[in-house]
């Protein structure tokens, strides 16, 4: 319970200080603090309830089919199950995800407007707290997409699960001015579907209601125009949940709506930024109006859906099954179908009728053939440009290319038949093979050693803190792993002091890092195997 000070404070100003960050887990609906000061983890996405200690150790994984929330039983047992709570449809909050109660009011986790809200038991609202995450996948206090919380036994600390990163954040409930919002632009959040005609690809970012289209034939696709916008208009959306191009027209499904809008467009034309290209023509609505589109084609129990070239078939993903289904039209009777995804997401037809699915809990991409046998997977979790986080969607371009909705990183992915990463794409922001070849690889000194680093953002910038991921190979155990960088003709190093961590995917992630003056700087890669510290070093210079 909150204790009289601790509850004049939060009235007054709430804020929460970021304590710790626990990583590892696939996709966290809900966390419950439990009354021995342990928390439950629903973790959906691996069909498990995890107890944690609050320092992030693993106590015991009890496997449940798709857990979303958390409640006690009459017996005081942890198991899945909602429980009834007031619903947060206000101006204030964006979207509210599960909330929490203290003993004098309410904590509401916007889950699109990145922060936490804080009520009292009337619904006044008293404050709001929280950072947007400015650098891909930042944590440590910054939040992005929080979509559950639960405040600790005594009402001193709060769990925050971002189920869209896989982490649970803990913070203490105080007092005090939140830090700062970072000024965020030319970031895409593409949603996960995606569709193409020709040499247009047509995109949505639901959090803001734009539709974009993208016109291919460059090193990476160029957005040509923008429409729609968030509001209640009839051209406006509140959420996208499916589109779908073709000659001259476009449909896009969301809240209960199909809306119809037209388009002229002559692949010939120079490339050019063509406000107004698209019109709005009409807007039908109905409830079952919810789903993934393709053609005249809805299935609003679908992940995604498409139909094959034949237009006999429809292919169909049903994310909380694990399963893709082919089913004959127009009577939709199952033919077949696929298992052995984590979580199946997107779906595709190629032209010789193999079909793509993006895994998005295994982060990567299955082509399977017509009959339904596994022909390739590619695709690699990760950050860097030619890695994949969480895809999406995907649409097959007419000379085969494959673009993937890489919706865990909020940009797009460019793909070679066979597989091979040829780019990646947002709205402003592009990388290629050429510009960005795949990570940077060095032998350490002595020849023993293997090193292979990533840095996040892509291009190590100018007096800007980042991060970097790095794998190390070779014969023996890596005991540890020492990270740093200096400017050898200035005779100074960095003025941060990085931290090093070990993953679970056998990876080091390093935060820290700091390239502070604009010059030649040397990057060390120290690696103990217990007995020798042997170093690999590369370089790099910053222009100024």
């Amino acid at each position: 319970m909150l204790n009289s000070l601790l509850l004049i404070s939060l009235l007054l100003s709430p804020n929460g200080t970021f304590l710790r960050q626990i990583d590892g887990f696939l996709e966290p609906a809900h966390a419950i603090w439990l009354p021995d000061g342990t928390i439950a983890v629903a973790d959906r996405m691996a069909d498990e309830i995890v107890i944690i200690t609050p320092e992030g150790v693993r106590i015991s994984t009890a496997s449940v089919e798709n857990p979303m929330e958390l409640q006690f039983d009459e017996s005081g047992e942890v198991r899945a199950g909602a429980v009834a709570r007031p619903s947060w449809d206000t101006e204030d909050v964006v979207y509210a995800g599960v909330p929490a109660q203290t003993s004098n009011g309410w904590l509401i986790p916007d889950v699109y407007g990145h922060a936490i809200h804080q009520y009292d038991l009337e619904g006044n609202w008293l404050g709001k707290w929280g950072v947007h995450a400015l650098l891909p996948h930042e944590g440590e206090g910054k939040l992005h997409y929080p979509n559950a919380v639960d405040i600790s036994p005594d009402g001193t600390k709060i769990v925050v699960c971002e189920g869209f990163e896989g982490r649970v954040q803990i913070f203490e409930l105080g007092e005090g001015e939140s830090e700062s919002a970072p000024l965020i632009s030319n970031i895409a959040h593409f949603g996960k579907h995606i569709d193409s005609h020709n040499d247009l690809i047509l995109l949505a970012e639901p959090e803001l209601g734009d539709i974009y289209l993208f016109r291919t034939g460059l090193d990476v696709p160029i957005p040509v125009t923008r429409f729609g916008g968030e509001g209640n208009a009839p051209h406006q959306f509140r959420w996208v949940n499916g589109l779908w191009i073709d000659d001259g027209e476009i449909k896009i499904v969301g809240d209960g709506n199909l809306k119809t809008f037209m388009y002229e467009h002559d692949a010939e034309s120079p490339f050019k930024q063509i406000p107004g290209m698209v019109k709005f023509q009409k807007s039908q609505s109905h409830e079952s109006l919810n789903g993934p589109i393709d053609g005249a084609n809805m299935m609003p129990s679908s992940s995604d859906i498409a139909v094959a070239l034949d237009g006999k078939t429809l292919w169909a993903v049903d994310a909380v099954a694990e399963t893709v289904t082919q089913s004959s039209l127009p009577d939709v009777k199952i033919l077949q179908t696929i298992t052995g995804f984590i979580e199946p997401q997107g779906i595709e037809i190629e032209a010789d009728g193999n079909i793509l699915v993006s895994d998005i809990g295994a982060s990567n991409i299955k082509r399977f053939s017509p009959q339904g046998e596994l022909l390739l997977t590619f695709g690699e979790k990760g950050y860097a440009p030619h890695e994949m986080y969480k895809p999406a969607g995907m649409t097959v371009l007419d000379d085969g290319m494959i673009v993937v909705v890489d919706w865990g990183n909020h940009r797009a992915q460019l793909y070679r038949p066979d597989g091979t990463w040829q780019a990646t794409f947002g709205r402003g922001r592009s990388w290629t093979r050429e510009k960005n070849p795949p990570p940077h690889t060095v032998k350490s000194n002595a020849g023993n050693w293997k090193v292979t680093f990533s840095p996040a953002p892509e291009e190590m910038p100018l007096n800007e803190v980042f991060e970097l991921t790095t794998w190390v190979e070779g014969k023996g155990k890596v005991t540890s792993l020492r990270v740093d960088a200096a400017m050898p003709t200035h005779g100074h190093g960095m003025m941060t002091d990085p931290v090093t961590t070990l993953q679970e995917d056998g990876s080091y992630k390093t935060t820290g890092m700091l390239l502070s003056m604009p010059g030649y700087w040397e990057l060390y890669f120290d690696i103990n195997n217990g007995d020798t510290i042997e170093r690999a070093q590369d370089e790099v210079t910053l222009e100024p």
